[in-house]
């Protein structure tokens, strides 16, 4: 039955790369005016992107939705590839070179990649989703092997923050699952519940870290708005849980979008 209310693929692929193409965009920005120069450059969304990787990979291999909801989904998930490139790119050839995070920005780029070559064979199927973990997996350990031994700076632990990149993650598959009309209501009704969790762990690693800096480093501005666009999402978050639609685009795209804007705290 042909369904006259889908959305139009271009309009669904601008959708969906926004976020991706506002995160290269940021992250370069940040990279060029507030990074020291000749510092090691990772990007403060890997994390972000390899969460998003690991809910994916588990709605196409245990979710239950039919081959029209996995084909939309899937179509959203090749896009993927438009920040992958991007940043291995950007990392690579006008960054300071650093195996490690070269590692780490393949890992996310072979994932990508793993998206439009999913077979149809059921066993190959599964099989390539393991080797996806394996790859998300390499990846999440480079990264947390730079970030915590390499570069164990308080300012780091902000910029690059784990919890608020999570968060991040977790909000770009719910929004995405939403937009690619999926009906996995209880499983965002879930991500929403471990979005709030992670928001509130985020709260408090931000406040710790700020209780160690002394307080001539702080940019009490750019720390207002950044708490404000946290409290942006709970808002967001809230009215997911406490309203009748968990589907509430206009909620996902706002707590989304504000999610992505998290290392503008970089300006600390």
């Amino acid at each position: 039955m042909h369904d006259h209310d889908a959305t139009p693929k271009l309009e669904t692929a601008i959708h969906a790369s926004l976020p991706l193409v506002l995160m290269l965009f940021i992250e370069m920005m940040l990279n060029f005016y507030a990074a020291p120069a000749h510092s090691i450059f990772i990007s403060p969304y890997l994390i972000a992107f390899l969460t998003l990787g690991l809910i994916s990979f588990i709605v196409l291999w245990k979710g239950d939705i039919c081959k029209g909801q996995r084909g939309r989904f899937s179509f959203i998930l090749n896009l993927l590839i438009i920040f992958a490139l991007g940043n291995f790119l950007y990392s690579t050839f006008f960054t300071p070179k650093h195996t490690p995070a070269i590692i780490a920005g393949l890992a996310a780029l072979f994932l990508s990649i793993v998206y439009w070559r999913l077979p149809n064979d059921e066993s190959l199927y599964k099989t390539t989703v393991y080797c996806a973990f394996g790859i998300i997996a390499v990846g999440f350990i480079q990264y947390f092997a730079i970030y915590w031994f390499e570069l164990p700076s308080l300012f780091n632990w902000l910029r690059g923050n784990n919890f608020a990149q999570i968060l991040l993650g977790v909000l770009l598959a719910g929004w995405y699952l939403v937009l690619a009309k999926t009906r996995l209501e209880a499983f965002l009704k879930l991500l929403v519940k471990v979005a709030l969790l992670v928001l509130v762990c985020n709260y408090i690693w931000t406040v710790f870290v700020l209780s160690l800096l002394p307080q001539e480093a702080i940019n009490y501005f750019t720390i207002s708005g950044y708490f404000l666009a946290q409290f942006g999402i709970l808002a967001m978050l809230a009215w997911l849980l406490l309203g009748q639609n968990i589907k509430n685009m206009t909620a996902w795209t706002i707590a989304t979008f504000l999610g992505v804007l998290y290392p503008l705290i970089n300006a600390v």
